[in-house]
């Protein structure tokens, strides 16, 4: 009976276990949330030198004897990347062991460990050249490298909770999707990226105000010289607008051609809302002048 049983035991504790991860995994993508806020507030409140120079610790010291707010600002985010590079390093391991079959979550756990890396490395960076003129373009680079940290967790999340799913249901084979419809999604996901980038340009080189609080023109005209702070802000209203005409395109055709998948369905419906959410809080900066 014993050894009957065994299997069974180990079967329910693997199970546990990988409830844990999923958990784990939550925590985690909380975690590079909080990192990406505090990175933002950093930028914003002008804090990167609240430091000083030294990296990684706050004026050559663990623990300050005194701090400004700018460096209780620029250590908590810190504190708060070291935290979550340890998390995703943990939970990276976790999933090369517990899931060795499956390509998709070992990937996102990889990409999730590696541009943490790497945006921690960037981080240092611009404390160092902080005041100078390589620092915006550092600045733009760490906070794009930051949002695909924080997505390929937040991804190998989701991907976690699928495998546990699908592992609960009779296996059925999903509907097949166009070679055309997953170049769109692709193409969506590069085209999104940019412009977080052209976000990025628009807030490192102060063009929030560049056309006042006028929208959805800039003056007396739609077209500015595009090297001004007006033409920066332009910019990115006409490709962030571009994209939100394809992420609506792309909605309907989820709904119209994709019903039986309600997870193609589910995440353009959220693309959509996200986008959207996104547009509103950028007029609102606009309109409030940041």
């Amino acid at each position: 009976m014993k050894a009957e049983n065994c299997p069974e035991k180990q079967g329910n504790k693997e199970v546990n276990i990988r409830r844990l991860v999923r958990i784990f995994a939550v925590i985690t993508s909380i975690g590079a949330y909080i990192m990406l806020l505090l990175g933002l507030l950093v930028t914003n409140s002008g804090s990167g030198q609240g430091c000083g120079n030294s990296w990684p610790f706050c004026h050559g010291q663990i623990i300050p004897g005194t701090l400004t707010i700018q460096g209780v600002t620029e250590y908590s985010h810190r504190i708060a990347s070291s935290v979550d590079g340890l998390l995703v390093l943990v939970l990276t391991i976790a999933v090369w062991l517990l899931y060795r079959r499956d390509f998709l979550a070992k990937l996102l756990s990889f990409l999730s460990l590696f541009f943490v890396l790497v945006q921690g490395a960037l981080g240092a960076l611009t404390v160092i050249y902080e005041g100078k003129f390589e620092l915006k373009i550092l600045l733009s680079i760490h906070f794009g490298l930051s949002l695909i940290a924080f997505a390929s967790v937040v991804l190998l999340t989701i991907r976690l909770f699928q495998i546990n799913k699908d592992q609960q249901r009779v296996p059925e084979k999903a509907a097949p999707v166009s070679r055309a419809f997953k170049i769109s999604i692709w193409g969506l996901a590069v085209y999104t990226y940019i412009i977080v980038y052209t976000g990025a340009l628009v807030a490192h080189t102060g063009a929030v105000t560049g056309c006042g609080t006028q929208l959805p023109g800039c003056g007396s005209t739609y077209l500015p010289d595009f090297t001004s702070l007006a033409g920066i802000q332009v910019l990115h209203r006409y490709v962030a607008a571009l994209l939100w005409f394809l992420v609506l395109a792309f909605l309907i055709v989820a709904v119209r051609s994709y019903r039986n998948r309600p997870d193609i369905v589910r995440g353009a419906w959220w693309a959509f809302i996200l986008i959207t959410l996104q547009a509103l809080s950028g007029m609102t900066a606009v309109i409030t002048q940041g």
